[in-house]
Parts: C-alpha cells; sequence; structure tokens
C-alpha cells in the first residue's frame, strides 16, 4: 500500500469547517482520529489501533507540537493540524469536530513576538482579540561596497545595530508580557527565521517560555500596525493535507 498527498492548503478556520461540512454533505466518513501534541514522544497507541491506512498516514506526516485529526473516508484521508495543540487522543465514528471546534471556541491568551532587521512587532492576544501590541521601526545600515577596513567598521556598527535590536525587542516583549506570564498559554514568533533565531538566543527572557513557544514560525513581511491587523487570521490557520491510498 502507497500513500500519495494529493492537496496541501493553509486555511483560516472559516475554510477549514467550510471544507468539513462539505465533506459531510457529499461523503461519508467512517472514522475521525484526534492525536495529541507530541503523539510520538509520549508514546501513544492510538497510531496502532486507529487502523493501518491511518497508521501509514501518521507515520508518513510525522508527529508534531499541535497534534492532528483524521478524518477517513473510502480510499482519502484529510489531515489537519490545528493552530494550537490538542491534549488528547480519541478515536470516533463518523465525522466528529468537537476537539476541533475546541481548539477556536476557548480563548487562549497568546503572546506575539515579529521581528524582521530594521523592524519589530509585539503584541497579546485574549483570544483572537489584540490587547495590547508594541511596533517599531529602527534604521539598520546598508552593506557596504568598499572592502578592508571600511567593511570591517560597516560589520561591527551593524552587529551592534542588530544587537541594540534584539535588546530592544526582548525589552518591550518583557514589559507586554511579564505581568500576564501565569496567564499566557502560548508564544508564537514571527520573521525571517535567521534573525528570530538570532533574537531567541540573545533575549534571554523568551526562556521563560519554556515549553510554550510554538515551532510554526508566523510568515509576515513587514512587522507594523498593517500585520497585527491580520495577526489573528494568520495565527489561527490550520494546515490541511489529503492523502490517497493507491494498493
Amino acid at each position: 500500500m502507497q500513500i500519495v498527498q494529493t492537496s496541501d492548503n493553509w486555511l483560516s478556520k472559516e475554510a477549514v469547517f467550510k471544507h468539513l461540512s462539505e465533506l459531510a454533505e457529499n461523503t461519508y466518513t467512517d472514522r475521525t482520529v484526534y492525536l495529541a501534541a507530541n503523539f510520538k514522544e509520549s508514546n501513544s497507541v492510538t497510531p496502532k489501533i486507529a487502523g493501518p491506512v491511518i497508521e501509514a498516514v501518521i507515520n508518513e506526516v510525522g508527529s508534531n507540537d499541535t497534534g492532528m485529526v483524521l478524518f477517513r473516508r473510502d480510499e482519502e484521508l484529510t489531515v489537519i493540524e490545528p493552530p494550537l495543540p490538542f491534549s488528547m487522543d480519541a478515536i470516533t465514528q463518523d465525522q466528529d469536530t468537537l476537539l476541533l471546534e475546541d481548539i477556536f471556541d476557548v480563548p487562549k491568551t497568546i503572546a506575539v513576538v515579529l521581528v524582521r532587521l530594521g523592524r519589530y512587532a509585539v503584541a497579546l492576544m485574549e483570544g483572537q482579540e489584540l490587547v495590547e501590541t508594541k511596533t517599531e521601526g529602527r534604521q539598520m545600515k546598508n552593506r557596504h561596497k568598499a572592502g578592508g577596513s571600511s567593511q570591517r567598521r560597516f560589520e561591527r556598527s551593524r552587529e551592534r545595530l542588530i544587537r541594540e535590536l534584539y535588546d530592544k525587542v526582548c525589552g518591550v516583549s518583557q514589559r507586554i508580557f511579564e505581568p500576564r506570564m501565569h496567564d499566557i498559554d502560548y508564544l508564537f514568533l514571527g520573521g525571517e527565521k535567521h534573525t528570530v533565531n538570532g533574537f531567541k538566543k540573545r533575549c534571554g527572557f523568551i526562556e521563560k517560555f519554556n515549553g510554550k513557544i510554538m515551532s510554526r514560525l508566523i510568515n509576515v513581511d513587514e512587522p507594523n500596525s498593517e500585520a497585527l491587523k491580520s495577526l489573528s487570521h494568520e495565527i489561527y490557520k490550520s494546515r490541511v493535507r489529503v492523502f490517497k491510498t493507491v494498493r
């Protein structure tokens, strides 16, 4: 038996449930399987007892920090990786979306840090609403064309500006998040990957979110007020993949 992926999309909450509603109207779902976050690391037995086809798809997709829900219909399986983690495994008959609905309906407190060289945005969200934000641009020098000592001076100056940016973002994050640390459920980071990784290494405060930092990097071209307006839409996207079995 071979598993073939036929589609892979990131969908909004509305698009996900529209897709599932259309499936329920047009096809019969004989089994729904929920897997909690990091199910392989927790040695979950659910993949094995869910059936060979579902197990094969699970092995293809792999474990992650949100878990997944699978809907099996004849020779086709739809896999949805939600924006936030499932906390439990479950196997049910027919199409069961209750645990998936809970992801969106139960309000969570979410911290967000978006950073690119030259600009950052920090936000705190209650459910899907922004409750506190801060965004700012900082001047960054362009690459110097000359060589020798001029190039080295440019590189030292640029490194200093990057450190100052990281320290500024770290300080703003601490000011906004620290009073609510016990309330915050998850932290999302976004921007350019290399810059975000540098920020994580530089900002010791981020270590306090151990176990709460989501691995998905939020895609943002410019961390500004316009990006914050669409932040909830971006964070609450789910990855939806469809697989078919070929015998």
